[in-house]
């Protein structure tokens, strides 16, 4: 993404990025999935996603099209890429008005933007979809530092999410 942004900018890297969310990177989570499933120890009953960042917009899309993941978990997707790509905005958007699993939305207030957990629970509530969205207060610094949240601050979100997961997967 970085090449494609130097080589042609914002909208070629906009490009990039949906393409490898939609083709080689959500069918390696799909292929995971399969995998994880194929394990006698595993309980396919009570799978979920979890993703942060890049992951977390790649979470939403698998949990669009994976209608056997029980719920979704994702810190600040789209945060970083919200307001310079549209096409990553309709993108997210649709997936959620065709996800049937439980989805937790988590920002940390200074991310680098909580726009995009706004937006998405608005338009779950509007097609009335479980879902849960939480801001955190910020955590250190810059935007970087709550764009970090997840791995920052674990111990204030993990009640939270094993919470939704003990609710929903259960």
């Amino acid at each position: 993404m970085d090449r494609e942004f130097t080589q042609n900018g914002q909208e070629g890297r906009n490009k990039i990025q949906l393409h490898l969310m939609e083709s080689d990177e959500i069918d390696d989570v799909l292929a995971g999935l399969s995998f994880l499933r194929s394990l006698p120890e595993i309980d396919r009953n009570r799978i979920a996603l979890v993703g942060h960042s890049f992951g977390a917009s790649l979470t939403i899309l698998a949990a669009e099209r994976d209608k056997n993941v029980k719920a979704a978990v994702v810190f600040s997707a789209g945060g970083y890429s919200w307001d310079r790509s549209s096409l990553l905005r309709i993108r997210l958007l649709s997936a959620v008005g065709n996800i049937s699993v439980p989805i937790f939305l988590i920002h940390a207030a200074n991310d680098y933007s909580v726009i995009p957990g706004k937006v998405l629970a608005a338009e779950l509530e509007r097609v009335k979809k479980p879902q849960r969205l939480k801001i955190y207060p910020a955590t250190g610094q810059t935007t970087d530092d709550g764009h970090d949240f997840i791995h920052r601050e674990m111990a204030i979100w993990e009640p939270d999410v094993f919470k939704f997961l003990d609710e929903y997967t259960r």
